[in-house]
C-alpha cells in the first residue's frame, strides 16, 4: 500500500510540474464555478497514471472530469486532489499544494499533502502518527479558545455567512486551501477549520491526519461528520463542518452563527 516515501516522491514530483505554471497561468472556470488550470490537469493526469500502474486494483477519486475508478479488489480508494487551492495557485499566492487521501471502507485512514511553494511535506505514517516534514506533529492538547491568539481557519466568505459572538478574542483567518487549513488544526498551528461546500477530495487526506492526531469532525449542530457513498462519488457536504480537537470544537460551536 502506499507509504510516506513513495507518496513524498509523487507529490514532490507533482509539485515539480505544478511549479512550472505558477504565477504564468491563464484559468478556466468550470461548470460549478470553480477554477482550472493546465497544473491541476498536468498534476492529476501525472498521479493517476502512476497510482493506476503501481496499485491497479486500488480506486480512485479525483477533482478533475470527474474521475471516478471503482476498486477491483477490496474497498479503498486514492483521493486526489491536484492543487488544493487552485484560487490562491492563481492569485500567485503561496498556501496551495497537492493532496492524496487514502479512504478505505469509507474512513479516512493516512493522508498526504504537499506545499511546494513553502517546501512543507504533511504526511501520516503506518503507525499512526502525523509529520511536519521530519517532524512528528503529536497530538495537540485541547484548550480555551477564548484567547486573543486563538485562530480559526475559515470559508474565504465567512463574513457573508457567519457571525461570531462579540466577546471572541481570537483571530479569523483564511488562506486559501481547505486541506491546508485541516493540515494546521491538525498539527496544531490552529485552534480549529471551518470547512463549508467542499468536496471528498477537499477533504480525505486532512481528515486522515486530524482523526490520527485526536481531532474531531462535527457540523455546527453537534453532529458528527462522517463520510458516505454520496461523498465518495464527489457530492459537496451538506452543511458546514469544524475540525479540531474536541474541546474547541465545542467551543467555536457555541461562537459561530450563520
Amino acid at each position: 500500500m502506499l507509504d510516506h516515501g513513495l507518496a513524498g516522491e509523487l507529490l514532490k514530483h507533482a509539485g515539480g510540474l505544478a511549479m512550472e505554471h505558477f504565477r504564468k497561468v491563464t484559468p478556466s472556470l468550470k461548470q460549478d464555478k470553480t477554477l482550472v488550470t493546465e497544473a491541476d490537469l498536468a498534476v492529476q493526469a501525472y498521479l493517476t497514471g502512476k497510482f493506476a500502474e503501481r496499485f491497479p486494483s486500488v480506486g480512485l477519486v479525483a477533482e478533475e472530469d470527474d474521475l471516478r475508478k471503482a476498486p477491483t479488489e477490496g474497498e479503498t480508494y486514492f483521493v486526489i486532489d491536484p492543487i488544493d487551492g487552485t484560487a490562491s495557485f492563481v492569485s500567485g499566492l503561496p498556501v496551495w499544494g497537492i493532496a492524496v487521501g487514502v479512504v478505505d471502507r469509507l474512513q479516512p485512514v493516512a493522508g498526504y499533502f504537499y506545499m511546494p511553494v513553502t517546501g512543507d511535506f504533511f504526511y501520516t505514517t503506518a503507525d499512526g502518527c502525523v509529520y511536519r516534514n521530519d517532524a512528528r506533529v503529536p497530538a495537540v492538547e485541547p484548550q480555551t479558545v477564548h484567547r486573543r491568539e486563538s485562530v480559526l481557519l475559515t470559508v474565504s466568505r465567512f463574513h457573508r455567512k457567519y457571525r461570531v459572538n462579540d466577546g471572541y478574542p481570537g483571530k479569523i483567518r483564511s488562506l486559501g486551501s481547505t486541506i491546508a487549513h485541516l493540515c494546521y488544526a491538525a498539527t496544531g498551528s490552529a485552534d480549529a477549520a471551518l470547512v463549508s461546500g467542499v468536496c471528498i477530495w477537499d477533504l480525505a487526506a486532512g481528515l486522515a491526519m486530524a482523526a490520527l492526531n485526536g481531532a474531531v469532525a462535527q457540523y455546527l449542530d453537534g453532529e458528527p461528520f462522517v463520510l458516505d457513498d454520496a461523498l465518495l462519488g464527489g457530492q459537496a457536504i451538506r452543511s458546514p463542518v469544524l475540525v479540531g480537537h474536541a474541546r474547541a470544537v465545542e467551543e467555536y460551536r457555541q461562537i459561530i452563527h450563520a
